[in-house]
């Protein structure tokens, strides 16, 4: 559990939430876009659970200019192409 809770700490929702507000765009609205609750989000971004690889794949399939690479690593610009 404790090797679990080390690689929490290298994702961050932050990240995702700096790439939302980089394309202009609330956690309410990518939630209701993709149609999940937007506690998922919340509970991302608090860093309490990590989001699952179709949810990440449908995100950078219904947002391409959102930087995927930012939203995993928090390196580059949270958008793609600005």
């Amino acid at each position: 559990m404790a090797g679990r809770r080390e690689k929490k700490t290298n994702i961050q929702g932050k990240w995702l939430k700096e790439a939302l507000a980089a394309q202009e765009m609330t956690v309410y609205r990518l939630a209701k876009e993709l149609g999940y609750s937007r506690e998922k989000f919340y509970r991302h971004i608090g860093n309490k659970t990590y989001l699952s690889s179709e949810s990440l794949a449908e995100i950078a399939t219904k947002f391409p200019t959102m930087n995927m690479r930012y939203v995993l690593t928090g390196e580059g610009k949270p958008t793609l192409g600005k």
